[in-house]
């Protein structure tokens, strides 16, 4: 009985270690390297019939930041996190597309198989960094359209 609790202690602690540190409260405009970032949030899953076995539904996102000046090209982003309710998923940075539409215009393309309600809204996070500054950008009611 002692090892069950000890062992359930130990993965709670651990499960929080490794929780992300978002502001939920923030909001979707921050500024990093003296440029004003706006977060836009667009997310989808895809609705059509899948070949058997491939029964999982993705969600993908394509997050704009659109910007007052031109951001550095070495911008990195550490995390996009998706909350839904009590839910929360993390998406490193590792496994997201930045991509470059203008001098002031950025992507974040990610696609991820999370098991989230697509009948109601999410908050997104994001997580920048430059010269060791980091910065979240969070928006909230973002719908999850349904393509078909």
């Amino acid at each position: 009985m002692k090892k069950f609790v000890l062992i359930a202690l130990m993965s709670a602690l651990t499960a929080c270690a490794f929780s992300p540190n978002v502001n939920w409260k923030q909001g979707s405009l921050a500024v990093l390297a003296q440029i004003d970032i706006q977060l836009k949030s667009n997310l989808w899953t895809d609705q059509l019939p899948k070949v058997q076995g491939a029964e999982t539904q993705s969600l993908n996102g394509t997050l704009t930041l659109e910007t007052s000046g031109e951001l550095p090209a070495d911008l990195n982003v550490n995390q996009l996190v998706i909350k839904q309710g009590d839910q929360v998923w993390t998406i490193d940075g590792d496994n997201v597309e930045l991509r470059t539409q203008s001098e002031d215009v950025w992507e974040v393309v990610f696609q991820s198989s999370i098991e989230v309600n697509v009948d109601k809204p999410v908050s997104v996070a994001l997580e920048l960094s430059n010269d060791g500054k980091n910065a979240w950008l969070v928006e909230h009611n973002v719908s999850i359209d349904k393509v078909y």
